[in-house]
């Protein structure tokens, strides 16, 4: 069984040069890299010449440039491209563990079933300064939802929610069921969306092995929240047009009560509750803000 990693990147040159050379650390495994270059403007090209392929377990690492698309349009690329029985997707800004591949290789071993995906475990790099922002993130939903899992196939109704493409891996004649959507334009719910599609269309199961250990290389401080939330808000509002079944906007009281309870003369009296309960309603606000499409 050959394994497929597909890398969307974006002007991330050095992280990019990091997180190849984390893969090419893997052992035991056979795999091949593709990069799907999505429009940089810096030195991506430089950094991966500079980075070689152990031939014993790697087979090949491919550079794919494309005008700037967006990341649908990379990772459907990739997959095009791609060559292994499994597609492993991460990202740009994913530092794998030393034996993430092996992970996603024994768990598709013992689940050889088409429809059986794997999801890896992500926490922040600890070599990142983690503020309080980061810390909401990671234990709120909004970027990630490990807290709610526990090893093993997931048993909730909607496992497509947990379909995150930075650690994940499916069995590629599987994949090609379906298309990531190439019209998301904003950060957000692209993944979450193809998640659907394979989970209501063809069954998908999500086996969640959380030895298979990615590392996020990415800090981001509470100012980023507006811009973040908002886009993310946009992005909800394709994600409705496409699925208009899965409820994901706020609607009637629960809408009305949310933006009551995060409007700008509230806030303030919310933070003397801590920065997390801060986190947690300003992301609200901001994301009706993008729902909404204001700023």
């Amino acid at each position: 069984m050959k394994l497929s990693v597909i890398i969307p990147t974006h002007n991330r040159a050095d992280t990019l040069k990091t997180c190849l050379e984390k893969l090419m650390a893997q052992k035991g495994v056979n795999f091949e890299v593709i990069v799907v270059d999505d429009g940089s403007t810096d030195h991506t090209r430089a950094a991966m010449s500079d980075v070689r392929c152990p031939m014993s377990d790697c087979t090949d690492i491919r550079y794919i440039k494309q005008s700037a698309s967006h990341q649908g349009v990379a990772r459907n690329k990739g997959v095009q491209a791609a060559t292994g029985d499994v597609v492993v997707f991460i990202g740009d800004d994913i530092f794998v563990g030393p034996d993430f591949l092996q992970k996603h290789y024994d768990r598709h071993a013992e689940y050889p079933d088409e429809n059986v995906a794997v999801l890896g475990y992500t926490t922040w790099d600890p070599g990142l300064n983690v503020n309080g922002y980061m810390k909401f993130l990671e234990s709120s939903g909004w970027q990630f939802g490990y807290q709610f899992l526990n090893p093993g196939m997931i048993g909730k109704a909607e496992p497509y929610k947990f379909f995150y493409t930075s650690n994940i891996s499916l069995k590629k004649s599987f994949l090609e069921k379906e298309k990531f959507n190439e019209d998301f334009k904003c950060y957000g719910w692209e993944d979450i969306e193809l998640g659907y599609r394979l989970w209501k269309r063809h069954g998908m199961e999500i086996y969640y092995e959380p030895e298979a250990k990615a590392y996020h290389h990415h800090e981001i401080q509470p100012s980023d929240l507006p811009k973040k939330m908002r886009a993310v808000g946009r992005s909800a509002v394709h994600f409705q047009r496409l699925q208009p079944e899965v409820r994901v906007i706020p609607q009637g009281l629960r809408r009305r009560a949310l933006k009551l309870a995060t409007n700008n003369a509230t806030l303030p009296l919310i933070r003397i509750l801590g920065d997390q309960m801060y986190y947690k309603f300003r992301s609200w606000n901001e994301f009706l803000k993008g729902v909404e499409n204001k700023g």
